[in-house]
């Protein structure tokens, strides 16, 4: 089996190329062994001067020659073996025929194949939900975006989007979990605040349901653009049972002696996000729309803000009034004095410090006055404050107000939600006096 002729004569002898037969190929110094298979005589199996051995399958496409004839020989490369089995390689040679029989060059159409598969791996189709979808649906696409890059795409990376299952979502939710409670265990140990092992461990669930709830809504778009054919991060009937990672309404509504607390660490915290925090409590807003708030929204002579509908969550515009201790805060604000007389565009109040965008990171800003209660608290000889998220201020708000009487339809104005049902579509009333009523009266628990 020294010269290629005697190969291919050796192996038509044969009526199977075997791994046995493989194993004793061997080319002589200077040549280059190759071997014709007889089950399928386009395979090709080439052994090198060291003793390498890789596949191929010769081909010549239909109508690629001159009047419509086949076209030249070509090769093309089915891989190393013993990692391509013969089994294999006698499939992709076969497949390859087809393909040329066919009239399609199987190499050329290997490449497109190849080029589809790397357009489709998970990054890049979470890029593409980012870009086509996220920044153009989701007001809080950037929050989507953090999720994904720092959550999913670094087990998923090269992973074809269409091959990922149902196990492989539990399997990422399970160490998101995990990171999710270490995450928290850092941050509480950073600011020499403690907590529970039940509290670490609802930080880790709040982390895996936000992570599912984005890649069900990136599957489901995925759908709509072909590009798989179920969603893997979808609940299953028989799975609504399982309530762990299922979205569970909080009821935690601060006291108003659990208010005042908050309030007064939040005084000596300042400005900033100390003063967004009372605001939030004298208005019941949304953090984002009181964090978010500019010269465009503001409105000093009405005393009132309005929130554009692109800002807001259900997508409508809504006004809110502001009471005295509100345009008190506001005035007093380092920002708000520092504005220019003749304002030509929109100034952030809780601007950063380069004051182009405004502040985030409330992560640490809540580790900051979770300490400042704590220390007051210790100081003052009260109890430690129950767990509480800042979503929960706007919770107490609501309860408050209706403790004091305000109407629950005036209140609910006051917080901006759509009105249910038919009175959602027939009312437009603006109900701005009512609401002025309700934060004026529950603004005198605060002077």
């Amino acid at each position: 089996m020294a010269t290629l002729a005697d190969a291919v004569e050796h192996e038509a002898k044969r009526d199977t190329i075997t791994d046995k037969a493989i194993a004793k190929l061997k080319a002589e110094p200077g040549t280059r062994l190759e071997w014709a298979d007889t089950v399928v005589p386009q395979l090709r199996l080439r052994v090198s001067q060291k003793g390498a051995k890789h596949w191929s399958v010769v081909y010549r496409v239909s109508g690629a020659g001159d009047g419509g004839k086949k076209g030249k020989m070509r090769r093309m490369s089915l891989g190393d073996y013993p990692r391509v089995t013969i089994a294999k390689a006698r499939d992709g040679a076969r497949d390859a025929l087809d393909l040329a029989e066919k009239g399609i060059d199987p190499t050329h159409q290997r490449k497109t194949e190849a080029v589809t598969r790397n357009e489709r791996t998970f990054e890049i189709i979470a890029e593409r939900f980012v870009e086509e979808y996220a920044k153009e649906e989701q007001k809080e696409w950037k929050s989507t975006k953090a999720y994904l890059d720092n959550y999913v795409v670094p087990h998923w990376r090269g992973r074809q989007v269409a091959e990922i299952k149902r196990s492989d979502v539990n399997a990422l939710l399970v160490k998101v979990r995990a990171h999710g409670i270490k995450r928290a265990r850092e941050r509480a140990e950073k600011a020499k605040k403690p907590r529970t092992e039940e509290r670490y461990a609802l930080s880790g669930l709040s982390a895996a349901r936000e992570v599912r709830k984005r890649l069900r809504t990136l599957f489901n778009w995925a759908g709509e653009e072909d590009l798989v054919v179920f969603n893997p991060a979808a609940v299953m009937p028989s799975m609504k049972k399982k309530k762990s990672l299922a979205y569970t309404a909080r009821q935690r509504a601060l006291s108003l002696e659990e208010l005042q607390r908050v309030w007064d660490a939040a005084e000596e915290i300042g400005y900033r996000y100390g003063r967004v925090i009372q605001l939030l409590i004298l208005t019941g807003q949304r953090r984002s729309e009181v964090a978010n708030l500019n010269t465009d929204w503001l409105d000093m002579e009405e005393r009132s803000v309005t929130v554009p509908p692109l800002h807001y969550k259900t997508d409508r515009e809504h006004t809110y009034p502001l009471s005295a201790p509100a345009i008190t805060i506001i005035e007093e604000l380092p920002s708000y004095k520092a504005l220019p007389e003749k304002i030509d565009k929109a100034h952030y109040l809780f601007p950063t410090d380069k004051g182009d965008r405004p502040i985030s990171g409330f992560s640490k800003a809540k580790l900051q006055l979770d300490a400042k209660i704590a220390e007051m608290g210790e100081r003052d000889g009260l109890p430690p404050l129950e767990p509480w998220t800042v979503h929960d201020i706007r919770r107490s708000v609501k309860t408050g107000m209706s403790k004091l009487g305000v109407p629950h339809l005036h209140s609910e104005q006051v917080l901006g939600h759509v009105l249910p049902g038919i009175g959602g579509v027939y009312d437009v009333y603006d109900y701005m006096a009512e609401k002025r009523a309700a934060l004026d009266l529950w603004a005198e628990q605060w002077t």
